[in-house]
């Protein structure tokens, strides 16, 4: 009976080894693609590359009237010209998620600069606990350092944190009620759902002494997405962090965390200095807990000041152009003592421009950039695709006003279009913006520019500027398409002349 099992027990190993090999020779790749796709961010960074910038929406996000929209990572490597630096982001993305890519590097060779974004926020239990989790977990499954034909099996039986939003909020709402506040002097509440529930009452008052009940919101905001204190024994983006740590230490990497700045100035307009001094003190804890582990933490917590965040109704990590720029210049000071010969000190300059293009490829961030696809370019590899749910191409946003009058007279409008069926009503659009201004707007059919299908044609559109957009203060050109039928362009030239 022994030698039965045994011999069962071993024909049943060698098949779930054979059905391993030909799933991972077979629909591995697959399901990767379906499943866990974020794999694409980590196969896209280049061998060469000798700074990787891991971060979420923070290193990306841009204000609409930003001359340069270019990322963090992006401004990183000015100060880096001689060296490749490269980025992995991911919108919504934290340590938990930062941990899972980086170990797909172990391949990397030693003596890279890695610099991972630690966003305060991540630490509270809102985030933590966030509705964004399930997917975001599911999608780590297949990456798991696991057999990939048991990654499989772990995702077909949903062997990850799946959480209705419902359950998710109750977890948090407990949490603030558990989390009790240690401070060195006296406090009225215990802990945040308390101190959220006062406010809301009390409400912020203007100076007339009137509840404004939009500040009071986000008031309230505020407390629940700063009012915590970080456990370095309990809280779990320790833990990944630590993770992180372990990974940089293991394959001889260079480490740095950019903790990255929050609206004091607002927090303490709204809440006071008790909240002030909590993000002060996590700051401080952060960086001190991981200057004891070797890390250099880069804290930009408090460098950006309140008008440069681009969200004004909710606290975020997204800051206009001048804030994205002090975020990269602090951590290049910080990383270049790793490499001296490659640094160079950059100084921007903002002149206005007149003449703009963008051929899809080679990472001119304008507006929309999510149109960008490979399916078709007409030079390069990308180009951008319109219709079918993007309705918009990608879009210049410039702020006109930036532009002497003298200089404003015509538009040119010159691109590379191609249909794949004439079922659509693609206009180009010139739009015109602004607060003191009653806006302007002109859509040109592109359709008779057209004689065939799947075959690029040049597109060229002139038209002198009428005297009222000079009172704009944005300009925006883009192509609109809400049919189903796709349209791509190419190659886009603007030229603003006299």
């Amino acid at each position: 009976m022994l030698k039965q099992i045994f011999i069962k027990f071993a024909l049943l190993t060698v098949l779930l080894i054979f059905l391993g090999v030909v799933y991972q020779k077979w629909f591995f790749e697959g399901d990767l693609q379906k499943h866990s796709e974020i794999i694409n961010l980590i196969r896209n960074v280049p061998d060469s590359a000798a700074v990787i910038y891991l971060g979420e929406s923070s290193n990306i996000t841009y204000r609409a009237n930003d001359i340069d929209k270019r990322s963090i990572s992006a401004f990183l490597g000015d100060y880096f010209p001689s060296l490749l630096v490269t980025d992995v982001t991911k919108p919504a993305a934290h340590a938990g998620v930062y941990k899972v890519l980086l170990d797909q590097f172990s391949d990397f060779e030693s003596g890279k600069i890695v610099v991972v974004t630690m966003n305060l926020r991540s630490f509270n239990a809102q985030w933590i606990y966030s509705n964004l989790e399930t997917a975001l977990q599911k999608s780590m499954v297949l990456l798991q350092p696991y057999p990939p034909f048991f990654n499989r099996f772990l995702l077909s039986f949903k062997a990850y944190d799946i959480k209705t939003d419902a359950e998710r909020t109750n977890q948090f709402k407990a949490q603030w009620v558990k989390d009790e506040f240690h401070l060195p002097f006296k406090f009225s509440y215990r802990n945040v759902a308390d101190w959220d529930n006062a406010y809301a009452l009390k409400g912020f008052r203007d100076s007339s002494g009137a509840i404004n009940s939009k500040l009071t919101e986000l008031g309230c905001h505020f407390i629940k997405a700063y009012g915590f204190q970080i456990d370095t024994a309990s809280n779990p983006r320790i833990r990944d962090f630590n993770h992180i740590v372990d990974w940089a230490q293991k394959h001889n990497q260079i480490l740095v965390f950019n903790l990255m700045p929050e609206n004091v100035q607002l927090a303490s307009k709204l809440v006071g200095d008790t909240l002030v001094y909590m993000i002060k003190e996590n700051m401080q804890l952060l960086v001190d807990y991981y200057k004891r582990k070797g890390v250099v933490v880069v804290n930009n917590g408090m460098v950006v000041p309140s008008d440069q965040f681009v969200d004004q109704d909710y606290p975020t990590e997204h800051y206009a152009q001048a804030g994205r720029r002090i975020v990269a210049r602090n951590v290049a000071d910080a990383i270049k003592k790793w490499r001296p010969s490659e640094y160079e000190d950059f100084q921007p300059v903002d002149l206005y421009q007149t003449h703009f293009y963008n051929d899809c490829d080679h990472k001119m961030v304008w507006g929309q950039m999510q149109t960008i696809t490979d399916e078709f370019a007409h030079s390069g590899i990308f180009s951008s695709q319109t219709g079918n749910g993007n309705d918009y191409s990608i879009t210049l946003e410039y702020p006109l006003n930036l532009i002497p009058d003298s200089l404003v007279n015509t538009i040119s409008v010159d691109f590379w279009m191609m249909q794949r069926n004439t079922n659509h009503d693609a206009k180009l659009v010139i739009q015109a913006e602004g607060d003191d201004f009653s806006g302007f707007w002109q859509g040109i059919p592109v359709l008779p520019y057209m004689s065939a299908n799947d075959r690029w044609f040049p597109f060229h559109f002139e038209m002198t500027i009428p005297d009222s957009i000079r009172n704009a203060s944005m300009l925006k050109v883009y192509l609109y398409n809400p049919s189903k039928s796709k349209v791509f362009i190419d190659d886009l030239k603007i030229e603003i002349n006299k």
